[in-house]
């Protein structure tokens, strides 16, 4: 698919729907008695030990997804993952993410953002961070920081043709507050194409006066159904993992 689709496709994607192989191998594993799964606060402290020694969260050493793997294989790889983490180059917001170490962090044209990754060059699934002011004096609630994020994302998406199915909600935990996740389906046409995809993005009451938004889109390339259920893996599991890691709303500096 070429590059230059992707892109509009994502930003239709996490814009728009603001409108309204077994368990993934490293190195083999050791022969001897069984080790104890790793807890995600294991991974975590995986993740800051890695990005303490590369420096900057985005450091070369990263591998991403072979460049020949299709759309099917990856999705697959994927949806047999576990979780893990990156950080913003700022060390600001820990995303969780699955197959952690293959991610790429990278900055999205055409809308504002606050950090972005994507798992392949070829843009197989692609996650994005938000941070959204809120009035003084208004009650940080999940709901309250997903109206805000909606009602700025709806003029973004004018001059998109994207059309979507039915947008839904499930309630979760975060930090022992609630946590409003919305997700859908949709399908953007660009030019003689029709790109179909799968989102999710949830609302964080995580600063005073500020919130903070973590979405993520699977396109779907013939394979809807194994995008929507990696999309519901974000819903199911990944949304309550994030962890920010300042008091105050952080800053893309």
């Amino acid at each position: 698919m070429i590059l230059g689709r992707l892109r509009p496709v994502f930003l239709a994607s996490m814009l728009a729907t603001l409108a309204c192989g077994g368990q993934q191998k490293g190195a083999d594993a050791p022969s001897g008695p069984a080790q104890k799964p790793k807890t995600f606060r294991d991974v975590l402290a995986e993740v800051r030990d890695r990005e303490a020694k590369n420096g900057q969260g985005g450091a070369t050493s990263y591998d991403e997804s072979e460049a020949g793997d299709s759309h099917e294989a990856v999705l697959m790889r994927l949806m047999n993952s576990p979780w893990g983490a990156r950080v913003d180059k700022d060390d600001q917001v820990l995303a969780p993410l699955l197959d952690w170490e293959k991610w790429r962090r990278v900055r999205f044209w055409g809308f504002d953002h606050f950090t972005g990754f994507r798992y392949g060059k070829d843009h197989h699934v692609m996650t994005v961070a938000f941070v959204t002011e809120l009035p003084a004096g208004t009650p940080v609630r999940s709901e309250t920081c997903m109206r805000k994020f909606e009602a700025w994302g709806r003029p973004q998406i004018k001059g998109f043709d994207v059309k979507f199915d039915e947008f839904k909600v499930k309630w979760s935990k975060w930090r022992n507050q609630p946590l409003m996740v919305s997700y859908v389906d949709g399908k953007l046409n660009w030019g003689l194409s029709r790109v179909e995809f799968s989102a999710a993005w949830a609302a964080y009451p995580a600063y005073p006066n500020a919130c903070l938004i973590y979405a993520v889109g699977v396109p779907w390339r013939d394979h809807d159904d194994l995008a929507q259920k990696l999309r519901d893996r974000w819903v199911d599991e990944g949304f309550a993992m994030l962890e920010a890691k300042t008091s105050e709303r952080p800053f893309r500096k």
